[in-house]
């Protein structure tokens, strides 16, 4: 017999195969982090009763299994290819998806050999949302089998759109169609739509799939997966019989066929090395023990028969689990229930309501009933609520009512993560986890899963046993995954990886989370997460501050808003339509509207006797029965729209037509440049024709058109271009704007994005425009430099090669400015009306954006419309007088990118008047905003600020919980302290100062630029090369968005900062500086930042510029510096070159690094002896 063993992530794989190639028997055994465990066993089995002629393994662990058996191993892309040309030689696509990757190959089987060529692979990145993991997950959030989760996806027919590129955005997007009562079908097939787009989209493009399609691995068995492949890519998928099995196959094939024998496998091999394995892992102090009771009860009431106490219900619905809480005149519980939420929100608040009337309903007198978490407006409709009440809102009241001292909570639930920070009973600061599920109590959950650990009944106990935690770092909860895999191949015990797991859990809230809001001395940690005595333990030893559970902490939502309701309605009356609603009978059903291209998936629950409740329109068209209190309240995005694209420029057609379309996209520049471009297309006799508005519709036209991973503004705009391609233009115009003029005198630099400047090569690349007859216009603008030369002539050459007259083509850019000018002009008028017209008392919000992603409705998930429905007025950014703002290029003059500039210059504005608030937009993965934000944060000197991140997933109601929660806490905000940012200046001086300046590892000529400096004087180092340590502490005091290289000079700066012997007094770092786009030039004001809030005001960053300042400030160290260092720093680069071209051909191995850094040292001591001329001809 051959037997074949496929390792995976997830599960084991097990084929075994007769002389002839039949398949005798196979296997699918879920490991559970037990893989090597798992297989000695089912080896120790099949070799009683099989005569095993040859053993071969491949997948992730196998390639250990077979070095421990001294087995064959095989790539699992070469066994899955092997297996499926043998089993279908009529192949040219496979499409593997295992438990935690996902593969596309092409291959090609030569009919007479049977030798199957791999043509092209491709390979899922470490993101698991095109993988099995993801499926599984959904399915145990959903409370549904994964054997049952294919069968109802086919139920139903028009499933609704999940975003499927991030698990994390899915599982938002899914919580939120639970919340509006989506059916469960329709979720699963949602799901299982968005995974195949995912794999097409990041994997593979339509294009690449050649017919015949073999569809393999775990999740082949899904069939709402395969019926989504099939009406995506519009062809029939083949799914072997043995399609879970195909690695193990193909892993032993070969020896099949080739007749071979080999020897018998011990499974003592393997016994032995499971014994005695030794794992090199860093471990971290064990928890300390903690034994508190939960404090969880309720008031047990003492009536006559009768009698009747006032109450108030609570009702808090969120992600993973629904609370109910009943509360009486005193605040004193009298009933409570925690349920799971199950994807059943209605269901499971009847459920509860239910079980609270039957312990306490003839006694109670229902005055008022308050609803929060995210899915609040449903159940207010359904129950009868009569107050709505935003989740930050409810668990700082509740916490407020348990311990007033209270001054910060860490509220930790299934899906969300809050932290809030209190002043008397006052929210002064609060946020929620973005777009990282790390720090929720999601995470613990299904790494739990992972590990066959009850989350409920064992984990705590686990984690608090263990004497070594394992250190796992900070991770997403797919990095975790393959961490923890890792770790488990390698024999880490269960219980050191459990307990590690909530060291991590903390350091990923605190660090992504909380980031440097402060953490004051009495600490509330509340939600369901709150039971995992584990979780609290790490908070207080990474805090080193006591850290309580409050009573009530895992329904202290429910509780606070059922204080809410006290409050709000002491006396009533309520709508509450009673506690036993197990009889009312509704109906949900979801249907399109298609009264716009946004397509929305609209909710109906109808209820018996009751009017239709709808839920799911951006528009809000089917909310006739939600109070608005906008009436009144200009719209003034809807204003600046109209100013943009009508009245600066109001002419819609050209005088002289020449017969050609020319498509302008609504997207990046277009925001601001409308009237100048549109102005100059029609002046040259185009007609110009508009994409129509951002809807749901572009967005996924967009999604399936990208060729890489951009941020949400340019995925839209390859939906836009789509959109203009369908109108059957002429052209397309996508000017490359490279820069803009600064913003006020003294920015030296005012570039766009690079992803801006490059949009056009990229959607060029992405896009056939030939295929639809059309053509991109491109030309290069530098609206920074001499507008004749560098705008004026790249359009006139554009339009002359068009057919337009040169001097048709000049005057239409002097209109076209003019157009431009006055649109500027008419934000700055209308800016000043605004402002003069807020009252003392009145509170505006500022929606501090680009113009791309803040002021497109159909991208700002019309933020402005719902703030202006909640009665608060949203203004513009750049209605503010920001070009007045001079003080900006003094406090930042190396920002040079130029929405960067005018963000900067609206939070110093907003920062002096009482009257603005700033809600800043942004978009996960912006690189600038990575940096803008922490430099916003500091220029509004201690103002309150909410950011919001908006990117394919369509989560209204996550936003409004956001918009609702910072205009409460807008009531009692006021500026907290925070220290000034300094500008990293070049502070050394070398005739006084005798600091070690440290030179980063950015590289080796490090090495020379420090040995040169030591030759003047400079006691300069080079940083010890990154480690562990460095990624530690770099992700600790980073957001996680920076770029990973600033990540790393973080952390090896602050790995010498916080060495024991380290003195501030006598230590500097060098930094140099850059003028962009890049992010790289902000580095060193980051760092002065940091080492300010850190407390190091006195260690000085050196920070060298790429202007004509640079030749000045090298002078500055010592005459001839400038020389040695760039010659020694040239043969660095030469000796570094020649190893990388040589290396692969050493006879020796390591025998061309042991040179290079012979060489390196020998180099070192010339320069720091100044000989120059040795130098130049070294080696």
């Amino acid at each position: 017999m051959y037997v074949g063993f496929d390792i995976g992530s997830v599960a084991l794989k097990v084929a075994v195969l007769d002389d002839e190639g039949r398949v005798v028997e196979t296997h699918y055994i879920r490991t559970h982090g037990q893989p090597l465990e798992h297989a000695h066993k089912m080896l120790s089995d099949l070799l009683e009763r099989y005569d095993i002629d040859v053993l071969a393994a491949t997948g992730y662990g196998g390639k250990k299994f077979a070095e421990i058996l001294g087995i064959p191993f095989t790539n699992e892309i070469v066994a899955h290819a092997t297996a499926v040309g043998f089993l279908h030689p009529e192949a040219r696509t496979v499409i593997e998806i295992g438990g935690e990757d996902s593969k596309l190959i092409k291959i090609e089987t030569e009919p007479e050999s049977g030798h199957v060529r791999i043509r092209d692979i491709r390979m899922n990145t470490l993101c698991a949302a095109g993988t099995g993991s993801f499926l599984d997950q959904q399915a145990a959030r959903l409370g549904v089998s994964i054997e049952e989760f294919g069968k109802m996806a086919l139920k139903c027919e028009h499933p609704p759109r999940i975003a499927g590129r991030c698990s994390v955005f899915a599982k938002t997007d899914m919580i939120h169609l639970q919340q509006q009562a989506t059916p469960v079908e329709a979720i699963v097939a949602g799901l299982c739509f968005a995974m195949v787009r995912n794999y097409v989209s990041n994997i593979a493009k339509r294009g690449d799939f050649e017919e015949p399609i073999v569809f393999v691995g775990g999740v082949a068995a899904n069939a709402g997966i395969r019926r989504a492949f099939e009406e995506i890519l519009s062809t029939s998928i083949i799914v072997p019989e043995h399609h879970a099995q195909t690695g193990a196959i193909g892993a032993v094939l070969p020896f099949l066929k080739n007749g071979e024998k080999r020897p018998k496998p011990d499974p003592q091999k393997l016994a032995y090395y499971l014994k005695n394995r030794k794992v090199e892992v860093k471990y971290l102090e064990p928890l300390p023990k903690q034994d508190y009771p939960y404090r969880v009860g309720t008031v047990k009431l003492d009536l006559k028969p009768g009698e009747k106490v006032d109450a108030w219900v609570g009702i808090d619905i969120g992600s993973i689990s629904t609370n109910v809480v009943v509360i009486d005149r005193q605040k004193r519980v009298l009933a409570r229930r925690y349920l799971m939420t199950a994807g059943r929100p209605i269901e499971a608040v009847k459920k509860g309501l239910y079980e609270v009337g039957q312990e306490i309903g003839d006694k109670v007198r229902v005055l008022g009933v308050c609803t929060t978490g995210s899915g609040r407006y449903l159940i207010a409709d359904v129950v009868g609520g009569d107050i709505v009440k935003n989740e930050i809102t409810a668990h700082a009241t509740g916490a407020y009512h348990m311990d007033p001292e209270v001054d910060t909570i860490f509220e930790i639930g299934g899906q969300d993560s809050k932290y809030i920070s209190m002043d008397h009973g006052a929210i002064v600061d609060f946020t929620m986890n973005k777009v990282c599920a790390a720090g929720t109590g999601s995470f613990l959950e299904e790494q739990a899963e992972k590990l066959g650990v009850n989350i409920k009944d064992e984990f705590s106990q686990i984690a608090l046993s263990a004497e070594k935690p394992a250190d796992l770092g900070e991770r997403c909860t797919v990095f975790m995954e393959t961490q923890l895999n890792h770790l488990m191949q390698q024999g880490v015990p269960k219980e050191s990886l459990i307990s590690g797991l909530c060291y991590s859990i903390v350091y990923n809230y605190l660090n992504k989370v909380v980031e440097f809001r402060r953490i004051g001395n009495k600490i509330f940690f509340q939600g369901g997460t709150a039971y995992n005595r584990g979780v609290k333990a790490a908070f207080e030893k990474v805090l080193g501050k006591k850290v309580e559970v409050p009573p009530q902490h895992d329904v202290l939502g429910a509780y606070g808003a059922a204080i809410i309701a006290l409050q709000e309605l002491p006396n009533g009356p309520s709508k509450f339509k009673g506690f036993d609603l197990r009889d009312m009978k509704y109906r949900i059903e979801t249907f399109e509207c298609t009264d716009c291209p946004n397509r929305c998936e609209i909710n109906k629950v109808t209820i018996e006797g009751e009017e239709p409740l709808y839920y799911g329109s951006r528009c809000g068209k089917y909310d006739i029965k939600r109070k608005k209190k906008g009436k009144g309240i200009p719209r003034l995005f809807k204003e600046r729209e109209r100013m943009l694209i009508n009245e600066a420029y109001p002419k819609d057609k050209p005088d002289n037509p020449n017969g050609k379309k020319v498509g302008l996209p609504r997207v990046s520049l277009f925001f601001e440049y409308c009237p100048f471009f549109k102005a100059f297309l029609t002046e040259c006799g185009f007609e110009v024709v508009l994409s129509d508005p951002t809807n749901r519709q572009t967005i996924t036209r967009g999604l399936d058109t990208i060729q890489a991973e951009f941020c949400f503004p340019i995925k839209v705009a390859h939906g836009h271009v789509m959109n203009l391609l369908e109108k059957g233009v002429d052209y397309v115009f996508l000017p490359c704007v490279v820069n803009t003029p600064p913003l006020v005198e003294g920015m030296e630099r005012s570039y766009n994005c690079v992803y801006v400047q490059a949009l056009p090569y990229i959607l060029r690349s992405a896009i056939d425009f030939a295929k639809y007859g059309a053509k991109p216009l491109i030309p290069v603008l530098h609206l920074e430099w001499n507008f004749k030369r560098w705008v004026e002539r790249p359009l006139v050459e554009m339009a002359v090669e068009l057919g337009v007259p040169r001097g048709v083509a000049k005057r239409a850019v002097r209109i076209a400015w003019e157009a431009q000018k006055r649109f500027w002009r008419m934000l700055e008028e209308r800016g000043k009306e605004v402002l003069a017209s807020l009252k003392p008392d009145q509170k505006a919000l500022v929606i501090v954006s680009r113009p791309y992603n803040g002021f497109d409705p159909g991208l700002n998930l019309n933020i402005p419309e719902k703030l202006r429905d909640m009665g608060v007025l949203a203004i513009p950014m750049d209605f503010l007088p920001l070009s007045e703002e001079v003080g900006v290029a003094e406090e930042y003059p190396h920002m040079y990118w130029k929405y960067g500039q005018r963000i900067l210059a609206a939070a110093r504005i907003i920062a002096r008047d009482d009257r603005l608030y700033p809600i800043y937009i942004s978009n996960f993965g912006c690189g600038p905003d990575s940096f803008i934000q922490k430099f916003t944060v500091k220029a509004l000197e201690g103002k309150p600020c909410l950011f919001i991140e908006i990117d394919e997933h369509s989560a209204d109601v996550g936003v409004i919980t956001r918009l609702e929660a910072f205009l409460d806490s807008l009531k009692h905000a006021r500026k907290k302290p925070v220290k000034k940012p300094r500008v990293a200046k070049l502070e050394f001086d070398l005739n006084r100062d005798r600091r070690v300046l440290w030179i980063p590892h950015m590289d080796d000529p490090g090495y020379a630029l420090a040995a040169a400096l030591r030759h003047f004087g400079v006691p300069a180092r080079h940083m010890p090369l990154s480690d562990q340590r460095t990624l530690d502490l770099g992700r600790r005091y980073t957001s996680g968005k920076e770029c990973y290289p600033c990540i790393i000079t973080t952390g090896d700066m602050l790995k010498i900062v916080f060495d024991k012997d380290f003195d501030p007094r006598y230590h500097a770092f060098f930094m140099p500086d850059a003028r962009g786009p890049c992010r790289f030039g902000q580095y060193n004001r980051f760092h002065r930042m940091l080492l300010d809030d850190l407390g190091y005001e006195d260690v000085v960053i050196v920070n060298l510029d790429q202007t004509s300042e640079w030749n000045e400030h090298l002078e500055r160290i010592a005459r001839g510096f400038r020389r040695l260092a760039f010659r020694g720093i040239i043969v660095v680069d030469t000796m570094k070159r020649l190893l990388l071209e040589r290396r692969p051909y050493e006879v020796e191995k390591g025998a061309c690094d042991r040179l290079y850094w012979q060489l390196m040292a020998e180099l070192e001591e010339l320069l720091e002896r100044g000989l120059m001329e040795e130098v130049m001809n070294f080696p």
